[in-house]
Parts: C-alpha cells; structure tokens; sequence
C-alpha cells in the first residue's frame, strides 16, 4: 500500500455503477468512528480538478432558443492583398531576365487570379513606396484569369518595375483610382466583403445512478460533513449522503471538460459521425482548446522573453491598441517556472539592477530570497502576467511526460482572452434558455424524495423496483468569436 502518511489506515477504493452496503463497509462508513467526518480531498491538491469549472464559469452566458448549431459572423478587413500570376511585356509573352518593365513609360501586362482591381485603379506591390501601377483600361477574363493593362505613375524616365517584383505569387494591393482633371469619366468600384460565417453546436451529456430501497436508511444513519469557507470567511458546515455528493461531484467536472476539451465530430458533408445507443445522432461541439487552434500558436523549445515579445506583438500589431494590450499567461507550475527563469536571464542583462536586494540578513545567517517573477513589462504597451492553473498539472487527464521534467501540459502558455470582438466578450458560453440543465429521479418502491406514511391509501411509482435512480443531464456549448484573439505557446515536442 502506498501511504501518504504514517496515519493512513487504507487505500482510497475506486467502483461504478449500483451502490450497495457492502461498498459502504468496504470504505468503513457503515462504522461510525471517524474523529472528523470532514473528508480531505487530498487529490484535489494534486489533479485541480474543480477549478476547471470555475475557469469555465468566469465567462458570460450567450443564450440562444434551442439546442443545436448556432452561428456567428466575424468580419475580416475590407482591403486585401491579391496574388499574381503572370507578368507579360506584351500579351503572350512572359517578362524574362534583361527586361525592364514599365521603363520610358511603357505599357505592360499583369495578370491576377480574380477581378479585385478596375480601370483608374493605382495598385502598389511588395515595395509599396518604391513605384505605383495605374491600370489603363478594362480588364479581360482570360479564362485562367484577369489580365490587366498597366503604366507606372512617375516622371522619371529611368523608372521600372524589378522584376523579382513580378513574380508569381508576389502581393499586390489597391491605394486608390487616380484620373485626369478634367471631363474624367469613373473611378475604381465599390469593394465588398461578407463577413466569416463560424459555426458550433450544443453538446449534451448526461450522468445518473441507481440505489436499491435498502439503502436508503443508511445514507441518512451516517451523512458526511464537508465544511467549507464563504467568501466572508466564515466557516460552515454542509451535510450530504456520499452518493450524492460523488454524482453532484463528477457531473460538474463533466460539464467543465466538455466546454473545455470537447471534439467536434462534424464531418466535412456537414453530418455528424456517431451514433447513440438509440440509433440517432450525437451532435458533438468544439470545446475552447479545440476553436483556438485556429488562432496564433507558438512552438517554443528554449523559453526566453524576446521569444514572448515577438509573438505579442505579431498577435497585436495593427490588431489590439496599445493601451489593451495586457496578456494574461495561463500556465502550470513548470511553466511558472520557466517564466521566472526567462525574467531572471533577462534581468542578469541590465548591469544597473540591484545587486543585493535577494540577500536576507539575519544574525550571521543569510539567506538568498530570489523571489518569484510573474510579471513582464515590454515594449509598446505590451505587458505579461502568469497565472498558474492546476488543471495544466493534472497528472490523470494529461499523460504527456516532458523529456526535462514535468508534464508538458504544464510548459503550456495559454492566452485565453484579450480584447472584445464588436464590442463583446470574446469568449462566451452557450445555453439554451430556460433548458440549460436537467434533475430528475425516477421513483420506485421506495425513495428518500417522498414521504409516505400511508399504507392502506397506495400512492403512484414510475418503477415497480424497490429503489430509485437519479439523472442529470446538461445542454451547452462554447463560443469563441474571434480566435485570433487568443494564443498558445507550446513545447516543441507537441509539435
């Protein structure tokens, strides 16, 4: 047996399914001789496994009419960068090397895969001060794509376009439509772009139990006693059966874990792969890891704060103003500790630090107090705190060991949030009004949930079993609405 202690008398015993008094023995609760009936969850120390929950619950609800797919729109930029295909010096044939497009004012051929650009359009490439194209005239439909007649706009005779610049695939882009001061006739048109249509759906999932009428008694001879704090620091006491307190236990974990770690299982046709146990579908939604896989992901194999940087800021740039900018690093404890490592390596850098702040002077003893540091201030406004979650330090969900030490969910940087997408939370959950949740039981011969004390006047049961069996069951989803707005810095060896 493995003890955690030298007062340990027994394992923890694990079983499923229907609860019988022999289980009640096995753990020695049918023997009243507890000094504290409180119970210490030790593993919860360990695995964190609550705390998903109240994760998961920190995020407002969305709430839609029925359960099923549910839709939202994300609007990209209106203005775009459009790929070449060809560039010709004359239609049929190809820009080659010694060729100086666009030199003396001459006119040349560039063709793209789409009609983005129109007569008067001034289109600029990857060097966009460097020269702009004006396209002279209508465009033609090629059949393999859109050729379009162009001029440089400069008075320099000498000007002309390099050709690394005409390439295919190099990016081209509209400023504006340039005409001439008089009797000009139209300019470029109106651009349009719909915006992405994103899709998930509820999930639902269910837990129940059974308890034979014999048992009933015994839940109520010997309850159990969870104390617990509230938020002004007083203590109280709740009393629950144990069967009650495991179900109401591992169905609120299974409510975090599927908002968390849900799979989608919608296939491309649109139809969904499994299968129940009656034959009808089981519609299964992405859970929140599952959407930000579509976001900024960093692999990482040495951790250090420039690294860090870089990241934030090709995430920010151009996207999150510089006063919102404040990143909030979900991570385990060896994460933590990277972390502090990278801010330490850092700060050995500046030669103006104190020196002698770790020191702790005490009589002739001293003491080196290095000091966690969970924080990073940057440049352009960009700032980094850690959080440490303990769910990354689950040793039963997640199994991945890394090869320096640790579970590799724990070197796992999430950024969960940042921002607002049009002005809402980013992050959301999804319940159907008025139907998030169900508690039923099914009544047999006996049951704690209703009095009787009538034997000769027969009162109504669902079952003709002398028991009861209880049911849970949970509608939900999960809702990111721009997943560019949140980020992952991983291991490398997850790569």
């Amino acid at each position: 047996m493995n003890k955690i202690s030298k007062l340990q008398i027994v394992e923890p015993k694990h079983w499923s399914g229907l609860t019988r008094e022999s289980h009640l023995g096995a753990i020695g609760y049918t023997q009243p001789q507890f000094v504290d009936k409180t119970v210490d969850r030790l593993y919860e120390v360990n695995y964190g496994a609550d705390n998903i929950v109240s994760f998961i619950n920190q995020f407002p609800v969305h709430y839609i009419d029925e359960e099923g797919e549910y839709r939202w729109r994300l609007h990209g930029t209106e203005e775009r960068n459009i790929p070449l295909v060809e560039a010709e010096s004359v239609v049929g044939t190809a820009v080659t090397d010694g060729d100086q497009p666009g030199i003396g004012h001459s006119q040349f051929y560039m063709t793209f895969s789409e009609r983005w650009f129109d007569a008067t359009s001034v289109i600029v490439g990857p060097d966009p001060d460097a020269y702009s194209l004006r396209i002279v005239e209508d465009p033609v439909n090629t059949g393999s794509g859109v050729r379009y007649k162009v001029e440089l706009i400069t008075g320099d005779e000498n000007l002309f376009v390099p050709l690394a610049d005409l390439q295919e695939g190099t990016l081209w882009s509209e400023d504006y439509g340039q005409v001439e001061q008089y009797l000009s006739k139209r300019g470029p048109e109106v651009r349009h772009i719909s915006p992405f249509m994103m899709e998930n759906t509820t999930s639902m999932i269910r837990r129940n139990y059974e308890v034979p009428g014999a048992m009933i008694s015994k839940g109520k001879n010997h309850p159990l006693a969870f104390a617990f704090v509230d938020q002004n620091g007083k203590t109280h006491t709740a009393w629950i059966d144990k069967l009650g307190w495991d179900f109401l236990t591992q169905f609120r974990r299974d409510k975090g874990r599927l908002l968390m770690f849900g799979k989608s299982n919608k296939r491309s046709d649109g139809n969904y792969a499994n299968k129940g146990e009656s034959g009808n579908t089981i519609k299964s939604g992405f859970g929140l890891v599952e959407q930000m896989e579509g976001g900024n992901t960093l692999p990482y194999n040495k951790f250090d704060l420039d690294m860090l940087t870089k990241f934030a800021l090709d995430i920010c740039v151009g996207k999150v103003a510089g006063d919102k900018r404040k990143l909030v690093l979900s991570t385990g404890e060896y994460g933590a500790y990277l972390f502090h490592q990278a801010a330490s390596d850092k700060a050995s850098g500046y030669t103006w630090l104190q020196s002698g702040h770790n020191f702790k002077v005490s009589g002739n003893k001293v003491t080196l107090d290095e000091g966690q540091m969970n924080s990073y201030v940057s440049v352009n406004g960009i700032e980094f705190s850690i959080v440490i979650d303990p769910n990354k330090d689950d040793s039963v969900r997640n199994k991945l060991v890394h090869p320096d030490g640790g579970l590799v969910s724990s070197r796992t940087f999430d950024i969960w949030d940042f921002g607002t997408t049009n002005g809402k939370p980013n992050i959301q959950r999804v319940a159907v009004k008025g139907e998030e949740e169900f508690f039923r039981y099914i009544p047999g011969m006996r049951d704690p949930f209703t009095p009787y004390n009538k034997p000769t006047s027969p009162q109504m049961a669902a079952s003709s079993v002398d028991g009861y069996a209880v049911y849970k069951q949970f509608i939900g989803g999960v809702m990111v609405r721009n997943p560019f707005k949140t980020g992952r810095i991983v291991p490398a060896v997850l790569t």
